[in-house]
């Protein structure tokens, strides 16, 4: 069921197995039939919870680097210069941000690491995962909100 609405078999593994660890630590609910109702939903509303944090970080991403970084050969010497300027702003905010949170960043951004694969590597969930992400791209957004291109 995951699976189907997913699409990545790693993901929805982590889902199920944290919606299943959860309910173990909640306790039994009474008779089989509402346990398993309880699981049925939960397993739904962590894929809709997917869905929307997915959304979320798509939304702040676009957002977060601007056109300029990416030179290409007509640009103007200022263009030029401004996408610097903004690279090195970038840079800077990354340079405040926890080792761990850099690194995760770079992994998932510029590697393409995903979230279930960082998580196993650090030992956390993929909530986890996608929380610390979506807290550094607001801090990399907000950094850079001086050199987004206002248009």
């Amino acid at each position: 069921m995951v699976f189907r609405r997913i699409r990545d078999r790693e993901i929805a593994a982590e889902l199920v197995q944290d919606v299943y660890a959860r309910l173990m630590q909640a306790g039994d609910r009474g008779p089989d039939d509402a346990n398993t109702k309880m699981l049925y939903a939960s397993v739904r509303n962590a894929v809709v919870d997917h869905y929307r944090s997915n959304a979320g970080r798509s939304r702040v991403m676009d957002g977060l680097l601007p056109e300029q970084l990416w030179p290409c050969e007509t640009m103007s010497p200022q263009d030029h210069a401004q996408a610097r300027q903004t690279l090195s702003a970038l840079d800077r905010a990354l340079q405040e941000l926890t080792p761990k949170a850099r690194e995760m960043f770079i992994l998932h951004r510029v590697e393409g690491i995903s979230n279930a694969k960082l998580a196993k590597k650090y030992g956390i969930s993929v909530s986890a995962v996608e929380k610390q992400l979506a807290r550094t791209m607001r801090h990399c957004q907000e950094r850079l909100a001086d050199y987004r291109d206002p248009s």
